[in-house]
């Protein structure tokens, strides 16, 4: 409620620099609320993604670019309208290379292999979830995690976990379950940790234990 009161608030500024920069960072933060509240799907996530990167583009060169993209391609993705997720992924991930971020490949390695795996190219897909573990990830200041709830290179590991299996490597993919949890524990996040339980305990199912 606080940050749609501060929204409504900026439309009665001037349409400035100033203003738009200020919108942005309110959008942005709204978007992982809303995603909390209502779910990754719902209408009010992609119009606040959706203005987040029209403000970028407005804005010029700016970080929050990156946020944008990626909470427009994981509503695509959770939504199933795989192909626009794919160019969203595709996206991320030139946007990641080009700002030699690695923290952000590993977001954008997770877009793109979650995707394909869902689009069923799963020998495409491991090659990208492989790429997004938590070692690649830098350990910083501001963890990432706060902009997104869970660790991109935890659940990167979680996706790698079925694709394995799925590709016909169950002693692998156990292992890579393992891996999973092992970081999530680490990096003590309690949402990163329930998607490497899940994945796992999905695994486990499948291998008939």
């Amino acid at each position: 409620q606080l940050l749609t009161k501060g929204l409504e608030l900026l439309t009665t500024l001037p349409d400035t620099h100033e203003r738009s920069q200020q919108e942005l960072s309110l959008q942005t933060t709204l978007g992982p609320a809303l995603i909390a509240t209502r779910g990754y799907a719902a209408p009010d996530v992609v119009q606040t993604y959706a203005r987040a990167r029209d403000l970028c583009r407005r804005l010029g060169d700016t970080p929050q670019l990156f946020v944008a993209l990626r909470g427009l391609q994981t509503f695509y993705a959770v939504r199933a309208e795989l192909p626009m997720a794919a160019e969203l992924a595709e996206e991320l991930l030139g946007l990641a290379q080009r700002q030699h971020d690695p923290t952000l490949l590993v977001f954008a390695h997770l877009s793109l292999g979650a995707t394909l795996f869902h689009r069923g190219a799963f020998v495409q897909a491991r090659v990208h979830l492989e790429q997004g573990t938590p070692r690649n990830i830098p350990r910083q200041e501001h963890d990432p995690a706060f902009l997104y709830g869970h660790s991109a290179g935890v659940v990167c590991l979680s996706w790698a976990t079925l694709a394995l299996w799925l590709l016909g490597y169950p002693e692998q993919a156990l292992q890579k379950g393992h891996e999973a949890i092992m970081w999530a524990r680490q990096l003590v996040q309690p949402l990163s940790l329930a998607f490497a339980l899940n994945w796992v305990a999905w695994l486990h199912q499948l291998r008939r234990e």
